[in-house]
């Protein structure tokens, strides 16, 4: 019964792609428009919200005269439109109108970021959200990536919404290709190999800054301590699969308070948010302590890492990203073991890529800050530096000549090589 519902489901969206095909071949596809969106169009942030900025940014100087973003949220919508971008409804008459006329369409979680079902014909990129630490993809469960014929990669094409499992996908060296390309079985030539969006401020001489008015209060807030002498430690842990994850490894609320109180008292503020993913985090008990600034939910973390001197993680990818500020980078994988061999697991050995001290109790991590913020500086710089420019160069490969202009001449030439029929 179950092959049988699949097998319909199949043979539904085989037609309603072939219908989109034949609306789509009477309308001619530019490609100076690009549609974008993220996060399951409920979100404006990570590597789509900063590809959207910076091509909006430059568009007659990288050749486009549109780019749309898509969202599915009323809020969204307003604050773009207010600000002067284009926005549209994913089900309005003119987000159906642009996705039939735009070449390209760049999601960076999944293909409902957009209206998949009009991608028919455009050429699909993911711009993905990170290089990854821990397990993903094809690397869960028995490790294996299977190759599939021509024929079947054709019927996986036209059998699924708008022919998204026939994608590009961006990745940052060859090192990173490699891995991703593994992971989500992708071949070689559907690898884009440019640097990643969001971490353009980092490396641009005209970077942008863009603060959603739900991160406004918290942004200046963390400005405003900054003039007031205050050091700035982000704590950004990732999601566990099976269980909560721990705010500083621990359920002991006054283990928690007593060391706050003592980053108020030597003047660090921390930042942090759970990953939004992980439906079972609690941050609650620490919202309420001045120590501690609690980002909205829907953030953007990339908006506060310039505001960082130190980053603490587990196995977040964050910390990838954070390599391109030079800043220390603090390891607090309280629990390495279980999360290794019990929970999402990790593709690498944590030691080899993690250039940074380690704490792994709540207790080891005031002892560490009991050094100054200059101290933890200095050391990171003598004892981390070359390690994490290694890391960095493998990962990113030549990061500060993959720009915006790089990444649209990368999707130019993939657009120069795809002109094909039934695209």
């Amino acid at each position: 019964m179950g092959n049988i519902i699949n097998i319909t489901k199949k043979f539904i969206l085989f037609l309603i792609n072939l219908l989109v095909l034949i609306i789509s071949l009477m309308i001619p596809k530019s490609d100076k428009i690009a549609i974008v969106g993220g996060w399951y169009g409920k979100r404006f942030a990570d590597n789509s919200k900063h590809f959207y900025l910076y091509l909006n940014a430059n568009l007659n100087k990288l050749g486009f005269e549109k780019v749309i973003w898509i969202t599915r949220l009323k809020e969204i919508r307003d604050q773009l439109r207010h600000q002067g971008y284009k926005v549209y409804y994913v089900w309005s008459i003119f987000s159906i109108w642009y996705h039939l006329r735009a070449k390209y369409h760049l999601i960076d979680q999944a293909p409902i970021d957009i209206n998949s079902f009009f991608s028919v014909r455009s050429i699909r990129i993911n711009l993905w959200h990170g290089f990854p630490l821990k397990k993903i993809g094809c690397y869960i469960g028995d490790n294996k990536s299977t190759k599939k014929t021509e024929i079947q990669n054709l019927i996986d094409k036209w059998t699924v919404r708008g022919c998204w499992s026939d994608q590009f996908i961006l990745a940052t060296s060859e090192f990173s290709a490699d891995i991703l390309g593994k992971a989500f079985g992708v071949d070689e030539k559907k690898i884009i190999i440019s640097g990643y969006p969001r971490n353009y401020e980092s490396i641009s001489d005209n970077s942008i800054k863009y603060v959603h008015k739900n991160e406004k209060n918290s942004y200046e807030e963390i400005k405003e301590n900054i003039r007031e002498g205050y050091k700035i430690i982000g704590y950004f842990p990732t999601f566990r699969d099976k269980r909560e994850t721990l705010i500083f490894g621990t359920q002991n609320i006054e283990e928690i308070n007593q060391f706050l109180d003592y980053c108020e008292s030597i003047k660090i503020k921390l930042i942090g948010k759970f990953h939004f993913v992980g439906k079972n985090d609690k941050f609650g008990m620490v919202k309420s302590h001045k120590t501690f600034i609690n980002l909205p939910s829907e953030a953007d973390v990339y908006t506060f890492l310039d505001q960082l001197d130190i980053l603490i993680t587990d196995y977040s990818s964050i910390y990838f990203d954070f390599l391109h500020w030079n800043r220390p980078i603090l390891f607090f994988p309280y629990d390495l073991e279980y999360y290794r061999d019990e929970d999402r697991g990790l593709i690498f050995d944590y030691e080899e890529f993690t250039p940074g001290p380690k704490v792994y109790s709540i207790g080891e991590l005031q002892t560490f800050f009991l050094q100054s913020i200059e101290d933890i500086d200095h050391r990171y710089r003598e004892e981390y530096s070359d390690k994490a420019e290694l890391l960095k160069e493998k990962i990113f490969g030549d990061y500060k000549k993959m720009g915006i202009e790089h990444l649209i001449d990368k999707i130019r030439n993939i657009g120069l090589e795809e002109e094909k029929p039934l695209r």
